[in-house]
């Protein structure tokens, strides 16, 4: 009989973490946090219409309508290691570079320097990535697994629960603040295994739940939490655990 699997993903290395952790702690859930070495400690906003956001912005900047505007404030690093004791740490880009739109050079530089930098300041093997822009290349998938990562995150969701045929680009199953977020969760918790291990993968940026719409709120975040949260049929864990049986 196999397994259920549930886990959890942030990217960026947000201020709005500090509140995640403490949730997820709360509910004694596990998860991963994606972090930019080369960015800790710098301050800006992200402009979105809805839930949809699609660009960074200086702090300060002049507010228009019909936008939304969040911070995007990353922990400095004299904080980090604290802030995120007992959660698994995975590379995001040193500087948030996409990957798979890079040259291969900047590409390997982006990876070494973050994996460095986050290995040095948490004395942890990094062994997880998360693509930001969800931007991956196949290069960039092979430097990954050549430097002993053992998964790499994309975006676009799978809407399921089968664990992945190719960990160094796989597909979650939704983010936090899409419609069916709650609905995959209703359905993981009655799905039955049988022969092959199941994997409820949810992600997202904790500045998200500041728009306070929908699923994109602190209100419905929790709720999913308490939701999932506390059964005996259920693996907590981190990304790396999920995927290090396969």
């Amino acid at each position: 009989m196999g397994k259920k699997y549930f886990t959890l993903s942030f990217d960026d290395g947000l201020e709005q973490d500090k509140r995640v952790i403490r949730l997820m702690k709360q509910y004694g859930l596990k998860g991963t946090f994606n972090l930019n070495a080369g960015l800790f400690g710098t301050r800006g906003e992200v402009k979105g219409l809805g839930t949809f956001s699609f660009q960074d912005c200086p702090e300060g900047v002049k507010h228009k309508f019909p936008f939304s505007y969040v911070q995007h404030n990353r922990i400095p690093q004299d904080e980090v290691r604290q802030v995120y004791e007992g959660m698994e740490i995975a590379t995001h880009g040193f500087r948030h570079e996409p990957l798979g739109a890079v040259s291969e050079d900047e590409m390997r530089a982006s990876v070494d320097a973050d994996k460095t930098a986050l290995e040095k300041i948490f004395g942890t093997t990094v062994v997880g990535h998360a693509y930001a822009q969800g931007s991956t290349s196949p290069a960039a998938q092979a430097y990954l697994k050549a430097q002993g990562y053992q998964y790499a995150r994309a975006v676009f969701p799978s809407g399921g629960f089968a664990f992945p045929e190719d960990p160094m680009n796989f597909r979650p199953s939704s983010s936090l603040i899409l419609k069916n977020a709650v609905k995959l969760v209703e359905r993981f918790k009655c799905e039955e295994p049988g022969e092959k291990d199941l994997l409820l993968f949810l992600w997202a940026h904790s500045y998200e739940m500041d728009y306070d719409k929908g699923n994109a709120s602190w209100y419905a975040l929790e709720r999913l939490f308490e939701s999932i949260a506390g059964r005996n049929d259920i693996v907590y864990c981190t990304n790396s655990e999920a995927f290090a049986h396969i």
